[in-house]
């Protein structure tokens, strides 16, 4: 704990290498596969707490301290498993403190208990249950957990407990146990494409599970939540954004006056750049 927590960094190859056109959302759920073995090499314990997020993403400081010590029902032991996260109510901000979004609330991260999640917990009392699994290429490499309540007995085998949960159950059920602080107020944080710079940001769209061949040439606008940065740092309020005086609630402790003034210029003179980049290389591609 603390200081003493042993930390582990590692480089996953990806198994689907040999699907090329495999579906991002399989690809980047397969990368997932690797938190929970990773887990149970580390010597996670049923009784440990598992949180399943993007690097991107976080618990309030204040909620992180309450799951650590209050009684949470979720992480009490002898769980049956058939919904057993807690998750946070989190205020997406994308790129900078001024470009947030209250009426895009996402639902995480995600915890929960050891004894509920795959690699770790007892498979004799919770045995697999039937997984659908996708037609097309790669679609064999990773089954998708059946949610559905009419034939929820194709989850609980044994008709009183329910399978463990891989990491792709926990992303694709994000609003069950959601957690918001006076019913509005978040618990999480969401910071989103939180880079340097753009040349970082199009990086990012051409490498990662949802890739893009083009994205150093077409316009930022056209790269995932490049719209809504683009309109954002123009000063545009559009697309449901606020300003961040207009944050009702906590705000992150990093984002001060000073801080969100000095971010917003950095990224407005990168995206100067940047637009002046594009405007080039189609010039010489016309010439």
């Amino acid at each position: 704990f603390g200081p003493k927590t042993e930390v582990y960094v590692d480089f996953r190859v990806d198994t689907a290498k040999d699907y090329p056109h495999l579906t991002p959302i399989i690809r980047e759920n397969l990368q997932r596969e690797h938190i929970t073995r990773r887990w149970k090499e580390a010597g996670m314990q049923p009784d440990d707490i598992g949180i399943i997020c993007d690097i991107d993403e976080v618990f309030t400081r204040d909620f992180l301290l309450a799951l650590q010590s209050c009684d949470v029902p979720q992480f009490r032991p002898g769980q049956d498993c058939y919904r057993p996260e807690v998750t946070g109510q989190g205020l997406r901000f994308e790129m900078a403190s001024d470009c947030s979004y209250p009426s895009g609330f996402f639902n995480h991260p995600d915890a929960l208990l050891g004894e509920c999640i795959d690699q770790v917990g007892d498979i004799e009392i919770h045995p697999p249950g039937i997984r659908s699994y996708a037609k097309g290429e790669g679609g064999q490499l990773l089954g998708a957990r059946i949610f559905d309540y009419e034939n929820v007995h194709l989850d609980n085998p044994n008709g009183t407990m329910y399978q463990l949960w891989k990491p792709w159950d926990v992303r694709r059920v994000d609003n069950i146990g959601r957690v918001y602080e006076n019913g509005t107020e978040k618990t999480a944080y969401h910071f989103h494409n939180f880079f340097n710079s753009m040349e970082v940001f199009r990086n990012k769209y051409k490498t990662y599970g949802h890739s893009r061949g083009d994205a150093d040439t077409v316009p930022l606008a056209e790269l995932g939540k490049g719209n809504k940065i683009v309109s954002c740092l123009k000063g545009e309020m559009a697309m449901g954004r606020q300003s961040f005086d207009d944050i009702e609630g906590r705000i992150p402790i990093l984002m001060d006056a000073s801080y969100n003034e000095a971010r917003k210029n950095e990224l407005i003179k990168e995206l100067e750049d940047d637009e002046q980049r594009i405007e080039d290389l189609l010039k010489a591609g016309q010439d």
